[in-house]
């Protein structure tokens, strides 16, 4: 009985140990063999009552009203296995499941940053050495960072913080 009711609530270790980092490694070993020794410790346990031979003790008391009292009051001994008042484990699984669909969020997020990313990253491949680079080609992939004199006129030295119209323009002087 004592096995069934563990086995169903078997820790897959090998899986937990990866999730582990590191510098807690000492502690997942520790809290293992504390776990193990739990369940070796009620292995150690048959899982029901052993049969015993009442009419071998109604034959050698003297009193055989005591041994048939003992019989029916160990047949009737029956040990409570331990309830969830509480509901945790329901609400355990709850906070699982929305752990779970919370991930699954976050990971569809990342992944539609990593696919901008790498369309960047694509862009950027396709984009000549900057030592090989024109002015032209620069204001043909960043034309809102190249100097064109044309529509957008700028003074020297061409930093933007010092161009006239600039939000900080006032406070550098």
């Amino acid at each position: 009985m004592a096995a069934r009711r563990i086995a169903k609530s078997a820790v897959d270790w090998t899986a937990f140990a990866e999730r582990v980092p590191a510098n807690q490694r000492d502690f997942f070993r520790a809290f293992k063999a504390k776990s193990e020794s739990i369940v070796n410790r009620v292995h150690q346990y048959p899982e029901s009552l052993p049969k015993l031979d009442f009419s071998f003790y109604k034959a050698r008391l003297a009193n055989a009203a005591v041994a048939e009292q003992f019989e029916k009051q160990y047949q009737n001994v029956s040990v409570p296995f331990p309830k969830d008042k509480n509901n945790l484990l329901q609400e355990v699984d709850t906070q699982e499941k929305k752990a779970e669909a919370d991930s699954k969020a976050f990971v569809g997020v990342l992944q539609g940053q990593i696919k901008e990313a790498r369309m960047m990253l694509d862009k950027l491949g396709s984009i000549p050495p900057p030592d090989q680079m024109t002015h032209e080609m620069y204001a043909y992939y960043f034309p809102d960072k190249s100097l064109d004199p044309v529509s957008k006129p700028t003074f020297w030295p061409h930093i933007p913080m010092l161009q006239p119209g600039h939000k900080d323009h006032e406070y550098i002087k």
